[in-house]
């Protein structure tokens, strides 16, 4: 596990291994987390991909979204990432889909159509992580590993959120956290 020390609000850079998927999470006031994926091609080009609304309204329309990350990743956006996790079954999966313009195809199918609201796409199991997940297979990684990565994304990131919370609390840097799954 690698430790970047960050001061809150400021995005610094994070290096990504090339060539790999990570799945990244920030805190929601629900107690849970956004997630995305974080692609970095061989050429080290980053995309963020995400199932999120659509506009200023976060109850609102949702679909998915991609855009080019042209300073990286980085440790803060609109709101303090918690931690990068590295999703190993991308990189050793035979059969895994890996070119940049199928990833986005297999990104966009997974779920074709929003309700209308944000509370009707859970009512009907579409949300940030089950479309992580769902990608995850659509790339072609099992769905028995796919779900193993959701349930040690939600542990990790719960155990990064406390130490955030900590962190914020007594006024500290929190070290975001850069692991594999």
């Amino acid at each position: 596990m690698v430790y970047i020390t960050t001061n809150r609000p400021a995005g610094t850079f994070v290096r990504l291994d090339r060539g790999s998927l990570y799945v990244c999470t920030v805190p929601l006031l629900s107690g849970k987390f956004h997630w995305s994926l974080i692609h970095i091609t061989d050429d080290g080009v980053a995309t963020r991909h995400h199932w999120a609304a659509v506009g200023p309204n976060p109850r609102g329309r949702e679909t998915y979204l991609q855009q080019t990350l042209p300073r990286g990743p980085l440790t803060a956006s609109a709101t303090q990432i918690l931690g990068y996790f590295k999703v190993t079954a991308y990189q050793t999966g035979d059969g895994v889909i890996r070119d940049p313009e199928r990833f986005k195809e297999v990104c966009k199918s997974v779920f074709p159509q929003s309700y209308p609201t944000a509370d009707e796409n859970r009512q009907h199991n579409m949300s940030c992580r089950t479309w992580v997940t769902n990608v995850l297979q659509g790339l072609g990684i099992e769905r028995g590993q796919a779900l193993i990565v959701e349930q040690a994304v939600i542990s990790r990131s719960q155990a990064c959120e406390t130490r955030y919370l900590r962190s914020y609390l007594s006024s500290e840097p929190y070290q975001i956290t850069i692991d594999e799954i």
